[in-house]
């Protein structure tokens, strides 16, 4: 799923002061922070876990409602947002040892919900010659081993603040050098339980990923993220969303939604790359961005069928089209009145 920054045309920063609950701008957009990607991925320095907060106010009580909606990218800094996050209820972003425990803190106080990408990033920061190195992602993951750390994802967890961890994005592309298998996503998912007994463990997946290696089954992934472009079925997305659903029986995964905003359009084959009737040209050859009925249609199609639903990605520029911010809030609309769902695995 790829993740990308974008310029900066209008920021709204939403800053908290320790134990004071903020408050959330609804028109603006600024640049995104440095996210994971499979599509263009930026370098991302690893963070240091020295200096990992431990003096968040005691939990506040929350109660969540609805099925989960958000945006890749949607946080700006530790404590506060690109944009919105209104209407997002969720956000899918990098997650630092240094920062989680504040992270979650904000998100909780400001009635957001996470998902957590502790190993997310550049695949390159993972890699030896040019393949998936296991030894490099467990001391991603041992810098979130501190009790401070522990203390506050159990709580996460438990109140419904978070909604799982992604242990890795799009595994059945070639960034990751042709040896991954589901029952190495199954070791690493088993290593995240061994630090965090109770937080759900997922893969993210591009539009054809749920065909990835169909003779294996996951045993410990608990879900799969399935992000969806117009070209892998041309735009048939009922269709696409039981196909994906059905393999989620097999493996015993549950499922969750994502469209790809920025370039899962229908693809503009011309030429001359300029998006016509599309949502406007997106950020790889001749892919283009969706329109906002797209965006509300596809949507609600496929939202109520997963766990979560999301938006790859924060654009400050789609963000701020007012088309776009009433699709967003169709969809999120809808998704409220939807029961919330465990991402557990069956």
């Amino acid at each position: 799923m790829p993740y990308a920054p974008s310029s900066a045309l209008r920021r709204c920063a939403v800053a908290l002061v320790a134990v004071l609950v903020g408050t959330a701008c609804n028109d603006s957009g600024p640049t995104s922070p440095v996210v994971t990607s499979a599509d263009s991925p930026p370098p991302d320095p690893l963070a240091s876990a020295d200096t990992v907060t431990t003096d968040s106010p005691a939990l506040a009580s929350v109660t969540y409602s609805g099925l989960a909606y958000g945006a890749f990218g949607l946080w700006a800094s530790a404590t506060s947002f690109e944009w919105g996050p209104a209407p997002f209820t969720l956000s899918h972003d990098n997650t630092f040892a240094n920062t989680i425990v504040t992270r979650i803190s904000t998100a909780r106080q400001m009635h957001q919900r996470l998902v957590l990408a502790m190993t997310g990033g550049s695949s390159s920061n993972f890699k030896t010659d040019g393949k998936f190195d296991l030894s490099k992602w467990k001391r991603r993951m041992d810098t979130f081993k501190t009790s401070a750390i522990r203390n506050a994802v159990a709580a996460g967890v438990n109140d419904g603040t978070i909604i799982g961890n992604t242990i890795m994005d799009e595994p059945e592309t070639k960034q990751w050098g042709g040896v991954m298998t589901k029952p190495l996503l199954d070791n690493m998912a088993s290593y995240v339980k061994n630090i965090f007994p109770t937080l759900p463990v997922g893969v993210n997946h591009g539009a054809p990923g749920y065909q990835w290696r169909t003779w294996e089954r996951y045993q410990k992934v608990d879900y799969t993220l399935n992000q969806y472009m117009w070209q892998n079925n041309g735009g048939n997305i009922a269709a696409w969303r039981d196909a994906v659903l059905s393999r989620a029986k097999v493996d015993g995964v549950k499922a969750a939604f994502s469209l790809n905003l920025l370039n899962g359009g229908v693809p503009d084959n011309s030429g001359t790359w300029d998006c016509q009737g599309t949502g406007g040209k997106g950020t790889r050859d001749r892919k283009c961005r969706m329109t906002a009925d797209q965006v509300k249609n596809y949507g609600r199609a496929v939202g109520p069928s997963g766990c979560f639903m999301m938006n790859w990605q924060y654009d400050d520029a789609f963000m701020s089209k007012s088309a776009n911010q009433d699709a967003f809030r169709s969809v999120a609309s809808l998704l409220s009145t939807v029961s919330q769902k465990s991402c557990r695995r069956s």
